[in-house]
């Protein structure tokens, strides 16, 4: 009784030796579908990856091959992804990032009847290249207005073929396709992709990169702002809780009188503030109380300088020197306000 011994072509075993190694000297291995990819179609989209990624094709029975003779650890994982038509990309890129460079690069594509359009499908006014005959009907009956001009069928105005949303009809895209016309976009899609030993699917790669990156910046802003908050000093936020706590102390000094040299203008701008405020209160209840060109005077330094408030807390406005030079302006035109008021 003999035995039958299945012999592998030598052309397969050497695809799966080379596959084998591109795997093993790939950072990232991934899987891509090209359902409804034509090879033209394709081709474009391999020039546009030229420098970020590279595509090969092959039979799935030898992708599962490669991928069973690779040594990398978890590798295995991706065979249950091999289904369908589907193509090795090998990049150097983290998924992630090569996701979303096969999504904003797209390729154009003819139209097939039965397929719905995704935008307002546009036939311009143009030399067909055609010459009269049957065509011109086909035009007519599709609702593309043309004549004939110098021996040739031309479009004689820009038309709206098909709409957004609208179905294409087997005539209307046999007529775009003879016309060179390609409304179609064709891209490929990660389904699964293995990297740093782990293999990761579709749902992991749609996410929004700009939106995850302002929620990192919004959360760093958060993770500072509890930081000074607690006081929990950091390298970021010392700087800031320091000048928060300075503020803090110059407002507390201020609150209970607690005299410091290098806060005089503040107590005499407090000063100030609060005899304006003590002649306007007296004056609205006995304008007789105090002598008219007091009053003039307390009016005229509230007109010419605001009276400067108590320091805030934001720290970042302390961090700001233009901003201290103004308030410490304010305070000397403050200060000349009430020594005049008192000769």
């Amino acid at each position: 009784m003999s035995v039958y011994e299945k012999t592998i072509p030598q052309w397969k075993q050497d695809a799966v030796e080379k596959l084998a190694k591109t795997i093993n000297d790939s950072e990232m291995i991934g899987l891509v579908n090209v359902e409804g990819v034509g090879a033209k179609q394709l081709q474009g989209i391999r020039e546009s990856l030229r420098g970020s990624a590279v595509i090969q094709m092959a039979r799935n029975t030898l992708m599962i091959r490669a991928l069973e003779k690779s040594g990398k650890k978890g590798i295995k994982d991706l065979i249950e992804h091999v289904v369908g038509p589907v193509v090795f990309i090998f990049s150097e890129q983290d998924p992630f990032a090569l996701s979303k460079f096969l999504s904003e690069n797209k390729t154009a594509a003819p139209a097939k009847g039965g397929q719905i359009s995704p935008k307002d499908i546009i036939v311009e006014a143009m030399n067909t290249g055609v010459a009269p005959g049957p065509f011109i009907s086909e035009l007519a009956g599709l609702k593309i207005p043309s004549r004939v001009k110098g021996g040739m069928i031309h479009i004689t105005q820009d038309t709206v073929a098909v709409k957004a949303g609208d179905v294409i009809s087997n005539a209307m895209a046999l007529m775009l396709s003879r016309l060179g016309i390609e409304p179609m976009e064709l891209q490929l899609k990660l389904i699964a992709a293995y990297s740093v030993g782990e293999v990761l699917t579709a749902d992991s790669f749609d996410i929004d990169i700009d939106c995850l990156f302002g929620q990192v910046i919004a959360g760093d802003q958060y993770a500072i702002n509890l930081s000074v908050y607690l006081g929990i000093p950091t390298k970021e936020t010392i700087p800031i809780i320091l000048a928060k706590a300075n503020m803090e102390a110059k407002g507390l000094a201020l609150h209970i009188g607690f005299f410091s040299p290098d806060l005089l203008n503040q107590f005499l701008s407090k000063a100030n503030s609060e005899a304006s405020a003590l002649i306007a209160a007296v004056a609205e209840k006995d304008p007789e109380a105090i002598p008219s060109e007091i009053v003039s005077q307390v009016q005229s330094a509230a007109a010419a300088a605001p009276i400067a408030a108590a320091p805030a807390s934001d720290a970042a406005e302390q961090q700001k020197p233009e901003a201290a030079e103004e308030e410490e302006d304010d305070e000397e035109e403050s200060v000349a306000g009430i020594g005049g008021l008192f000769g």
